[in-house]
């Protein structure tokens, strides 16, 4: 059963469409870091609250998908639920580079930017998911 208060769940996601769609984000907030474009940033963030959402579809994953598919990607299953859990703190930090980026906190912003490109592109070039990590961190606490 999936839980929306708490990242547990047993669905299994095509992990290669995720990276697609991580490719997509670097590339929105590489933009918002060279124009200061904040529009980007919100479109990333409702991007990924859709894909929180109890539908789980968002645009940028529908046109992974279909990249996916047409580059004939190969199939990985993954868990679910840590990949939740590092959409769930990421979008903490896209809001937290929309308010900084509000109240005129330019240098915040962009230090939140930068951590969380580094962050995206360690997960799809080294697979190396930070949020993920610390999800099986958590359950092991439990």
């Amino acid at each position: 059963m999936r839980s929306q208060s708490c990242p547990i769940s047993s669905s299994i996601i095509n992990d290669s469409e995720f990276k697609v769609a991580g490719f997509a984000y670097v590339f929105l907030l590489f933009g918002y870091l060279f124009s200061g474009y904040l529009f980007l940033v919100g479109y990333v963030l409702i991007d990924i609250l859709m894909r929180l959402s109890p539908l789980g579809k968002s645009p940028v994953l529908f046109f992974s998908a279909i990249f996916a598919k047409a580059a004939k990607l190969k199939y990985s299953p993954r868990n679910e639920a840590p990949k939740r859990f590092a959409l769930t703190l990421g979008s903490v930090m896209l809001l937290s580079i929309m308010l900084a980026h509000l109240y005129s906190f330019d240098v915040l912003a962009f230090m939140i930017t930068s951590n969380l490109v580094l962050l995206k592109l360690l997960d799809v070039v080294l697979d190396y998911c930070v949020g993920c990590k610390l999800y099986s961190y958590l359950m092991l606490l439990k």
